[in-house]
């Protein structure tokens, strides 16, 4: 008789194998790279929180927010993207930004196998270009496109930044120093 759940064991260490040949599995973040998409989001969130109630105090609801992820006492709120560095590029992608949500702030963070990396824009960095009918989001000589995620879909959107778009985390204690103070 043929033992299933080994046959199963067997393919899911293979795929592992074969989707973490390419990051250092020994790294201090590697893990994060076999998680799906929510768990990594949900984690990015959670040490998002960490990070801002260095600052300021989190009121914490319990209930999820559509239009934000984190609100302070100081009356700022937070949109949080997490993203892993691509397997064969050096770009993070961030998914579910919509335009329209009622955020100050959007906090992207990239994690890599050893290194996190992280940019904040503010609301007023999106914009819709009309004659173009696509959103940009742009700060000082930075620009990139948000991309819709699917075909015909205009509420949920992608953006694409490298390794050289974002700061090094031990960079963002003087821009939440700048917005909270």
């Amino acid at each position: 008789m043929i033992d299933l759940e080994k046959k199963l064991q067997e393919i899911i260490e293979r795929k592992y194998d074969e989707v973490m040949r390419d990051k250092n599995a020994n790294a201090k973040f590697a893990k994060i790279f076999g998680m799906e998409g929510n768990a990594v989001g949900q984690i990015g969130e959670e040490y998002a929180k960490f990070l801002i109630s260095q600052f300021t105090e989190i009121i914490d609801d319990g209930v999820i927010h559509d239009e934000y992820d984190i609100q302070t006492r100081k009356g700022v709120f937070f949109e949080v993207k997490t993203a892993r560095k691509g397997s064969k590029n050096s770009t993070f992608q961030f998914n579910g930004i919509n335009p329209n949500y009622n955020y100050n702030y959007l906090l992207c963070i990239g994690i890599c196998e050893d290194v996190v990396l992280f940019r904040i824009f503010e609301k007023k960095d999106l914009s819709y270009h009309h004659k173009d009918r696509k959103f940009y989001i742009k700060q000082g000589d930075f620009e990139k496109q948000l991309v819709s995620m699917n075909p015909n879909n205009q509420v949920n959107f992608k953006l694409t930044l490298n390794l050289k778009d974002l700061s090094d985390i031990s960079l963002i204690e003087s821009e939440l120093n700048e917005i909270f103070n």
